[in-house]
């Protein structure tokens, strides 16, 4: 019999008994207290130390590799498991000209029903056909409120509730979600709600996703029920702001990568793990929530996006629903935990990812965290001093994907790092600028080269030689995938006449020193177009106006998707962008 050691979270007070052989991360996840594994567990990253004590010794471990095999006090703070993240939320949409939802309520009277000697009602399926059966000779029925969806009765309600109806957007992210309610009625925004995806205790991006789904057989439903359950806690959050809303909430809209359609309806994602990353379908899916066990009316129907191939999920859909201007020639980066690009206009697109995370979100650097409460998120080098703003305007604590872009640039800027990487040593850097300020944020730490960036008596927040490394290695791929897609479409840079930049990562970095770095396209700035979360306002599109549903069909059929990995040239390119 498996033996159980019981764990005190001290700070929580709280206590709960697990078997023996569990990990410490496990058991803060059977606690209530998820942690943040951006490794998944491998035991590789470091950020997820916490303090345990054991017969009155304290040891900080990495609690995704240390099992329990005794009684143990655990000391977790807030920062261990509270992910105050800084997630981009706006969509600006023009909603007077673009309404014209799918979703529709519609009032008739109970006489003007029963006025007539043919059958009741058509284009509806046997549930409607039940419900309607018993409301109309229900005591009190004044009349009936029928509720279509592409002009198929979907729900009916007794008597006049056409003052109430709400529809939601999703984008879902591999780090984030955020959810749009819409007043479909009017077009209105009603609110924003957001988090992080709950799936980031098992992993930082799709692949660790993929293989946390594949290491067990229950690994794929842990999965799914964290996004069911990001979704409901957001849905429940607008449940407690608005008005009979999980009645009347009819409509969901979703994007979202290749892998995360994939865990959200519950469907192996093996085949996206190995060439040719092939999905179990492409095409737009459509249910009812009752299907997904999601908070909302029961008949509110459930609308994904259609995939483009490959990594290249819905989000990307989503992304290209927002371009204007359609005939002229685009490169559209869409930057956050992953990477995807597209070239071309709406008669002809080509497609494909790029490795972008986990280094540009911190997940491999070893000061690096997520967008989160105490994270620098920018830097910048002005007469020897380093000035550093930091999210929530506390002490800082590590730095995010935006805050390294800086610092790598001003490192640059300043000699510090040369153009191949190398970062100088402290008497290297003497021997260049004897009197700057600078020379003594060059240390050795574990006898790596690094820069200090922040530090006190307790802490230092520092840039190693290393994590230039990683960053050459993601900025690389980035840039390369655009030069070989717009080499492959037969456009130069030249010839681009917009280059659009998308999501949460690309909406708070500086563009000059992404630039500056080689990580986008050096173009005069009047061709960039930073478009925030483009994703989310495109999903948002798509659920306030039913003639997107063409355009999304447009984007699909003249949308090819291109494999990086199978041209032969993209590794001369991407060896050759390495350097700043």
């Amino acid at each position: 019999m498996m033996k159980k050691y019981e764990l005190d979270f001290i700070n929580q007070n709280l206590s709960i008994e697990v078997d023996e052989g569990t990990t410490i991360s496990k058991a803060c996840e059977m606690a209530g207290y998820p942690l943040d594994l951006v490794c998944n567990g491998r035991g590789t990253c470091g950020k997820c130390k916490v303090t345990i004590e054991d017969n009155n010794e304290n040891s900080i471990v990495l609690s995704c590799v240390t099992k329990v095999k005794s009684n143990l006090k655990i000391h977790l703070n807030e920062e261990n498991y509270i992910h105050k993240a800084n997630i981009l939320e706006t969509s600006n949409i023009d909603h007077e000209t673009l309404f014209k939802p799918s979703l529709k309520k519609m009032y008739i009277d109970i006489k003007s029903i029963k006025n007539t000697d043919n059958g009741y009602l058509e284009n509806c399926d046997l549930y409607v056909l039940k419900k309607f059966s018993n409301l109309i000779y229900e005591k009190g029925c004044k009349g009936i409120t029928f509720i279509s969806y592409e002009n198929e009765i979907i729900d009916v309600q007794l008597n006049d509730t056409t003052s109430h109806l709400y529809g939601v957007s999703i984008d879902i992210g591999t780090t984030s979600v955020v959810l749009h309610v819409y007043n479909l009625i009017t077009g209105e925004l009603l609110n924003t709600y957001s988090s992080l995806n709950m799936q980031i205790s098992m992993g930082a991006d799709v692949i660790s996703r993929i293989m946390y789904a594949q290491s067990s057989k229950t690994g794929l439903f842990e999965l799914n029920q964290k996004i069911i359950k990001t979704i409901n806690n957001l849905l429940d959050k607008a449940c407690l702001d608005l008005t009979k809303f999980k009645d009347n909430l009819y409509n969901i809209v979703l994007c979202g990568n290749s892998t995360m359609q994939h865990l959200l309806f519950n469907l192996r994602p093996d085949s996206l793990g190995s060439s040719p990353f092939a999905s179990i379908t492409k095409d737009y899916i459509s249910c009812f929530s009752e299907e997904l066990q999601i908070n909302a009316n029961n008949r509110c129907k459930i609308i994904f996006l259609p995939l483009l191939g490959g990594f290249v999920g819905a989000d990307t859909t989503s992304v290209l629903l927002t371009v204007e201007n359609d005939n002229k020639n685009k490169l559209i980066i869409d930057l956050g935990t992953n990477g995807e690009i597209a070239v071309g206009n709406i008669n002809k697109y080509l497609v494909s990812s790029t490795a972008c995370g986990p280094a540009l979100e911190g997940g491999s650097i070893e000061c690096g965290m997520r967008g989160i409460f105490g994270a620098i998120e920018k830097c910048k080098i002005e007469n020897d001093d380093v000035m550093l703003k930091v999210i929530g305007d506390a002490k800082p604590l590590g730095i995010c994907g935006s805050g390294i872009i800086d610092i790598i640039a001003e490192l640059l800027k300043t000699n510090i790092i040369d153009a191949t990487g190398r970062m100088l040593t402290k008497e290297e850097f003497i021997d260049i600028k004897p009197e700057s300020k600078l020379c003594a944020k060059l240390v050795k730490i574990n006898d790596i080269n690094c820069f200090i960036i922040y530090s006190d008596d307790e802490s230092k927040v520092y840039l190693s030689q290393k994590d230039i490394r990683q960053i050459q290695l993601a900025k690389s791929s980035i840039y390369s995938g655009c030069m070989i897609l717009m080499k492959v479409f037969n456009l130069s840079l030249d010839e681009i006449d917009e280059i659009i930049i998308s999501g949460a990562f690309g909406n708070y970095i500086d563009v000059d020193n992404a630039m500056y770095i080689g990580l986008l396209p050096s173009v005069d700035k009047s061709k960039l177009n930073n478009i925030g979360n483009g994703a989310g306002k495109g999903v948002s599109l798509y659920l306030l106006n039913n003639e997107m549903k063409y355009k999304c069909d447009e984007i699909v059929k003249n949308t090819k998707h291109y494999e990086l990995a199978n041209d032969v040239s993209f590794v001369d390119e991407y060896i050759k962008n390495m350097n700043f």
